[in-house]
């Protein structure tokens, strides 16, 4: 099956693909090459494997049951069916003679219906393309059209609990009282038939102006220099694409300091993004932060001493907290006095009937704790030493 992988209406270069999706072959003569996806160019095989990630991962909520059902043989077919199209970027598939557009399949502007958090409920086939092919995570989620046209991600949790939307809503409090304006606001909402009693929902923030690349994919760009950190070159490859480093400096700090505050563990490299203009290419700043979930302790004990609350590794550009607060120059980009109260955290874990409120009280007393800590740190102290 032969495709030419496309940038809107850019011709990029050709690629074969086998009937599962998995992209065997592909041309290196480039028609437009600075239009290539940034990620593992560094790789001999980059474009396949810029493909095979692009794909859902199969232990992403119902995945496995949805492709079942649908009869596809995996993610991928899943993805090559849906022509990789995605609400980040502008990249797809385009079958070799045919004549549809970009302005025929993209999403931005095409309506589709597809709907994973409810994949038992989904006809076996459907007439139109869908973004969820593209979605990264293992956490259940899906892209869905509002009653208004806007494009929303509505996310669910791993277990019975609400604990992964209630954090989004508590990380999305912290930024409002903050006064940060670069943040992804989240709300909770009811999701009938589910295990646990909320989810959560939030507004496209990319559009056909501005596209999502996110850290890993700028990271794996260039080689990195040894001697050099992947947090300092991250920022590096940021401005030779034209970015403002120093408001990048700002924002990734800002970042850093309250996931520690929020004890959040899972800012990976794909919960790092940029935006980037669609017609200029040039970095703008960071994407608006996004998937804080995974905090407050979520499916883990909330550590009892300050050692363990100052020991949580991270998936991020360092291993563990500590380790990620030294990167920090700016100690007073967030503002002590105008955190979320324990209480706040309290109340709002009091919606989920199926929360045991001496856990919830374990969470809010950790919470408190790191923030204690962060006073600590913001008035120069060296935390290591806390753990001698």
């Amino acid at each position: 099956m032969n495709y030419v992988i496309m940038r809107k209406n850019d011709p990029i270069t050709a690629a074969e693909f086998s009937e599962d999706g998995t992209m065997f072959r592909y041309s290196q003569n480039f028609i437009n090459p600075e239009l290539a996806p940034l990620q593992s160019r560094n790789s001999s095989s980059w474009l396949r494997d810029w493909w095979k990630t692009r794909s859902i991962p199969i232990g992403q909520g119902k995945i496995e049951a949805m492709l079942a059902l649908k009869g596809l043989l995996s993610p991928e077919d899943y993805l090559l069916k849906n022509l990789g199209l995605s609400l980040t970027d502008y990249y797809w598939i385009k079958p070799v003679g045919s004549d549809l557009t970009w302005e025929d399949v993209n999403l931005f502007d095409n309506t589709f219906r597809d709907n994973l958090l409810f994949a038992a409920s989904q006809p076996s086939s459907s007439p139109d393309y869908t973004p969820n092919s593209t979605l990264q995570g293992q956490l259940e989620k899906t892209w869905a059209i509002d009653a208004d046209g806007n494009r929303i991600m509505i996310k669910g949790n791993r277990s019975n609990l609400s604990a992964e939307s209630l954090n989004e809503v508590i990380a999305s409090e912290l930024h409002r009282l903050q006064g940060y304006d670069n943040y992804t606001p989240y709300r909770l909402i009811h999701l009938n038939g589910k295990d646990y009693d909320y989810g959560c929902c939030s507004k496209l923030f990319t559009s056909q102006k501005l596209e999502l690349v996110s850290a890993y994919a700028i990271v794996t760009s260039e080689k990195q220099p040894n001697g050099v950190s992947s947090y300092e070159h991250f920022i590096s490859v940021c401005g030779r694409h034209g970015m403002d480093t120093e408001q990048l400096r700002r924002d990734m700090e800002y970042q850093i300091m309250t996931d520690f505050i929020l004890s959040g563990r899972d800012r990976h490299l794909s919960n790092i993004s940029i935006l980037r203009d669609a017609d200029t290419l040039q970095f703008l700043r960071m994407a608006p932060i996004y998937d804080s979930g995974k905090c407050l302790f979520v499916d883990s004990a909330v550590p009892i001493s300050e050692k363990g609350l100052l020991t949580i590794e991270t998936q991020s550009f360092a291993s563990n907290e500590l380790k990620l607060l030294s990167y920090i120059t700016d100690r007073s980009l967030v503002d002590a006095e105008k955190l979320p109260d324990p209480e706040y955290i309290r109340s709002l874990y009091a919606k989920d009937s199926q929360a045991d409120q001496n856990h919830t009280d374990r969470i809010a007393a950790g919470y408190a704790k790191k923030v204690e800590l962060f006073r600590a740190f913001q008035n120069g102290e060296d935390l290591r030493k806390r753990l001698f």
